[in-house]
């Protein structure tokens, strides 16, 4: 069995796709799967991934349900002791993997290893900062209370793209919340901790991440929306925390609030 799953959800991604799968099969460390989750696509992109790489992938069709269907699709279907993700316009660089499974094998204590990213524009040339440096925000590592407060003040850890788990996570805790369409992993990231899971960080950027101009506002919002139930969901299961950290929890929803306002004129 392989040591590594990687998890690839697509949706009419041909105009980049290749890119993305070319850079996990060049990756310095090889003992993995590839599995990819084509949720309905319709502009050729499955036909193109069986043409050019064949046996070197596992591709599985669905209709189209979302990106965390997906997802778990793939999660469900993958036989590696570590979990792993790239979205189809985004790409790895090559010792991405390596540095990653060489961490968590290192540090039996942790359940999951995230890095920072390069950012990338449309056409994938480097753009000047990181996405810590873009975002301006630092790492935390740590357990539940070493991280939570940073999670929900802000997300510091960048998509799922940037992480490396183990599969056992997944046999505890359940997948990815399906409802939180454009926002799953930062859900995610809150259930790990409140789980008692350990999460590590490598200082140094792993992946390329693609910006897009004129992303439509319908999908901001949309994502606005769904981080704000996010926030709720997570007090709702620790309502402790909204006594511990009043001042940060009005801030937060004043400030998601007012973003969600914002998006959607």
């Amino acid at each position: 069995m392989p040591k590594v799953s990687i998890v690839m959800p697509i949706y009419n991604g041909k105009k980049y796709i290749e890119k993305a799968v070319e850079s996990i099969l060049i990756q310095a460390f090889s003992d993995f799967e590839l599995i990819i989750i084509d949720d309905g696509s319709t502009d050729g992109s499955g036909e193109l991934l069986k043409d050019k790489f064949g046996d070197k992938i596992k591709y599985v069709y669905q209709k189209n349900k979302g990106a965390a269907a997906a997802v778990n699709k793939g999660i469900s279907l993958s036989l590696g002791g570590y979990i792993a993700f790239c979205d189809q316009d985004d790409w790895w660089l090559p010792e991405k993997l390596k540095r990653q499974v060489d961490f968590l094998e290192g540090n039996k204590g942790m359940a999951m290893v995230y890095g920072d990213a390069l950012m990338a524009d449309e056409n994938g040339k480097i753009l000047d900062e990181t996405w810590m440096q873009l975002r301006a925000v630092r790492y935390y590592e740590g357990s539940y209370s070493d991280c939570v407060v940073r999670l929900f003040d802000r997300n510091f850890i960048c998509a799922p793209l940037s992480v490396l788990v183990r599969k056992n996570v997944f046999d505890a805790i359940g997948l990815f919340n399906e409802k939180f369409s454009s926002a799953y992993d930062y859900d995610y990231w809150f259930r790990l901790l409140e789980a008692g899971f350990k999460i590590g960080y490598i200082k140094e950027p792993l992946v390329v991440w693609r910006t897009h101009e004129g992303q439509k506002s319908r999908d901001i919002h949309r994502a606005k929306a769904m981080q704000i139930g996010i926030l709720k969901s997570f007090l709702k299961r620790k309502p402790e925390f909204s006594t511990q950290h009043p001042f940060l929890v009005i801030k937060k929803f004043i400030k998601s609030y007012t973003a969600l306002f914002l998006s959607n004129k």
